[in-house]
């Protein structure tokens, strides 16, 4: 019987460090690189068949050409490659930008939230999601592109997401490497992707428990982990990445840790993963509704909210922060306009990079587009609730 199939589609910074990890598990896996650009696709897998020579793993590594302008490719390659898990690491808008090639738009983001760019992280998931749902329907799909908000957008649509990668997970192994634990068992972390970094709020921060026992100074732990460069927060959410790959693939043991959008809830949980399922693993008194709505609430620190039957509400200060650019801006949208926003937002965002960024600020944050800015208001609390 052959080993289980993985399919990891992009070849940007997560998804590098993602394959040339799994390429290092000691479980036998296949990998398969996916690209809309061939030769990225294929330098990709010759790296991982590398690290896995030096590992001294049994992992083998191909690569392939993804091409989604036309939905029906997706659907007749995923139903060829029959992959045991899908990872989607590919979306139109690089979290690294606000790094590499400041602008307008990226002021635009530091200002409204990386919530802004849902509809831009949404596309290739949803086309993909669909494409397995078609074509390979036992494949179990991973969304990494923005999951604590992207995957209930695409839960509330029908589609099949189990879970996301990063964030949260790379919180939660950057934790238990300072806190010396040799897996992740003990501890239990409530963070959403905003909790990357120190909210303005402390009241805001994230939440831990150590055997069951609230950490009353995790912002102090979190500090370090926060201020590392983006990059190599790549390595650590990748590392945590490949356990939980290998784990829904059936590659090796279940795995306790932590994911975002674990079956299409928003933000992130502590979880168990086994093979293609994942199980909540809240601490003893915390029941699954408090979980779910304290990352709701937390999501406003990204500047939007998905409710449960897939509206994205805008909060005040990300509404208004766009329609200084795009005067009728939506406040709400749903699964059905995502093509028509996600439209607008490319036209806007192709017309603010030819823009300069303002001066940056004394201090700047090292992940995503996030940057300290005084200029850039906290996102006002959600009036409304979603329905």
């Amino acid at each position: 019987m052959s080993p289980p199939l993985v399919a990891v589609t992009g070849t940007g910074a997560f998804s590098a460090a993602l394959v040339r990890a799994l390429a290092r598990h000691p479980h036998p896996l296949r990998l398969h690189v996916l690209s809309r650009d061939a030769d990225r696709a294929r330098d990709l897998a010759d790296l991982a068949r590398d690290h896995a020579f030096l590992a001294g793993t049994p992992a083998v590594c191909t690569a392939g050409l993804l091409d989604l302008r036309d939905p029906d490719r997706p659907r007749r390659l995923l139903a060829a490659l029959r992959p045991d898990v899908l990872v989607v690491a590919g979306s139109e808008q690089s979290p690294a930008e606000g790094r590499a090639a400041p602008s307008a738009w990226t002021d635009l983001l530091a200002r409204a939230g990386f919530g802004l760019t849902l509809p831009l992280q949404a596309g290739a998931a949803r086309t993909l999601a669909a494409a397995c749902a078609e074509g390979s329907p036992a494949a179990t799909v991973v969304n990494a592109c923005f999951p604590d908000a992207v995957n209930p957008l695409l839960h509330s649509a029908g589609l099949p997401v189990t879970c996301g990668l990063g964030n949260v997970a790379t919180l939660a192994a950057a934790l238990s490497a300072r806190l010396a634990l040799s897996d992740q068992q003990r501890l239990h972390l409530l963070a959403h992707h905003a909790h990357l970094h120190a909210p303005a709020e402390p009241a805001d921060d994230a939440r831990g428990w150590l055997d069951g026992s609230p950490i009353a100074d995790l912002p102090s732990l979190l500090g370090p982990v926060r201020s590392r460069p983006r990059p190599h927060l790549n390595e650590v959410g990748a590392a945590a990445g490949a356990a939980v790959v290998a784990a829904l693939a059936g590659a090796g043991p279940d795995h306790a840790g932590h994911l975002p959008g674990p079956n299409g809830l928003p933000g992130g949980y502590p979880v168990t993963v086994g093979h293609r399922e994942v199980r909540l693993r809240l601490p003893d008194g915390l029941p699954r509704e408090r979980a779910v709505a304290w990352n709701l609430r937390r999501a406003e620190l990204d500047g939007v909210v998905v409710g449960v039957d897939g509206t994205v509400w805008a909060m005040p200060a990300a509404l208004a922060a766009l329609r200084a650019h795009w005067p009728d801006a939506p406040r709400t949208y749903g699964p059905r306009d995502l093509d028509s926003v996600r439209d607008r937002l490319l036209r806007l965002r192709g017309r603010l990079r030819t823009l300069p960024a303002l001066p940056p600020a004394e201090s700047t944050h090292h992940h995503d587009l996030e940057q300290t800015d005084p200029r850039r208001p906290r996102p006002a609390t959600l009036r409304t609730t979603p329905h």
